[in-house]
């Protein structure tokens, strides 16, 4: 009797060892870096690039095809690019993943403040 109620505990006990490691929470995804962006260049569904740059200067889009003068922030983790526009608080967060990252760089390029609402640049 004493052995089949050790058995039955024993058994017990593994069943909830097991079950709590089933129902563990996945990780966090912790980031790799995040901060300003200076610029991001990621491919389009079709086949084209688009990204943008903090710069006041059309050219200088990565790809060519995109914004300038932009303010955002951003968090990159294994998995996504999580863009978020200060200047810009009804807009959501922009998520990309990171397979059609093709450039990112981090930080302000030396500029402290961007005017989003600056006219186009002339080109010289």
């Amino acid at each position: 009797m004493k052995r089949t109620q050790s058995l039955i505990l024993l058994v017990l006990i593994a069943a909830i060892f097991i079950s709590a490691g089933c129902c563990r929470r996945p990780a966090k995804t912790q980031p790799i870096a995040k901060g300003i962006i200076f610029s991001v260049e990621y491919s389009l569904e079709d086949g084209k690039t688009g990204g943008f740059t903090r710069l006041n200067f059309a050219k200088a889009v990565p790809g060519g095809n995109g914004s300038w003068n932009i303010d955002a922030y951003g968090v990159l983790t294994r998995d996504f690019l999580i863009i978020t526009y200060p200047q810009k608080k009804e807009l959501g967060p922009r998520v990309i993943p990171t397979h059609r990252l093709l450039d990112i760089q981090f930080g302000d390029g030396g500029i402290k403040k961007v005017d989003e609402s600056q006219p186009v640049p002339s080109n010289p």
